[in-house]
């Protein structure tokens, strides 16, 4: 009897998980912009790195070198490395972490480069699946050009897999390229979580279609030697 009971509450269970599953799976997912407390890091492989927790992952960012890394917690990882191309003196990354209304979807982290106290744009980082990618740079701030963040008007969904950026309607978009003005509502961005490393893109009837550059900057755990077929550390690639 004991035994019949113990199978009951274990097929109940994967029954109930299934159900979840299920339920989730065509449902409209709505980001919201968290604001995490970071911790500064000491005696680490990440020394003057921030450290923040995003329940899945751990980012660690260097503010002064603009360098950023994240760890899978569950794997204990390096699953990205990832840093500007020249760190330039005058330039700060201020995170903004958008966390989706339900477990075990994407992590959208956008860093914004901040130049005496104004924005110049955002990098933008997503963490799914147990890996990190860089996927590109939005080059716009909000207020007519006075360099505020566009992470404060920035509304992000996600269906189907495709991950949607939109702006409050009424909102004032300013392009840092060609100094031109656009309303919220004409201004409009995309990200495909089934091919991160296409980078973001315009959506197509975005007013402002260019993102500044998009790549993609994975630091798996290891890479294929094709010389040697051996598979040897993907960190070696990388300065820290």
């Amino acid at each position: 009897m004991k035994k019949i009971f113990i199978i009951s509450l274990l097929m109940l269970s994967i029954i109930t998980l299934t159900s979840a599953q299920q339920s989730t799976a065509g449902v409209a997912v709505k980001y919201n912009l968290e604001a995490l407390q970071g911790k500064k890091m000491a005696n680490s492989n990440y020394d003057d790195y921030m450290m923040y927790a995003t329940g899945r992952y751990q980012v660690y960012i260097n503010s002064e070198t603009q360098k950023v890394a994240v760890i899978n917690i569950t794997t204990k990882k390096e699953v990205l490395a990832w840093g500007a191309s020249e760190a330039n003196e005058y330039t700060k990354l201020e995170p903004h972490f958008f966390v989706p209304d339900f477990k075990n979807f994407p992590v959208i982290l956008m860093l914004e480069e901040v130049i005496d106290g104004s924005s110049n744009g955002q990098h933008v980082i997503l963490m799914d699946k147990g890996k990190g990618f860089y996927c590109g740079f939005i080059n716009l701030a909000a207020d007519k050009g006075e360099g505020t963040s566009i992470t404060k008007y920035l509304q992000i969904n996600m269906k189907a897999g495709l991950i949607s950026f939109t702006f409050a309607p009424d909102a004032s978009i300013f392009n840092w390229e060609n100094y031109e003005i656009y309303k919220g509502k004409e201004v409009a961005f995309e990200l495909d979580t089934q091919s991160p490393q296409n980078g973001i893109k315009a959506s197509q009837n975005s007013a402002y279609k260019i993102t500044g550059g998009s790549g993609n900057y994975p630091a798996p755990e290891e890479k294929l030697d094709k010389k040697s077929n051996e598979k040897q550390p993907q960190k070696e690639d990388f300065n820290w």
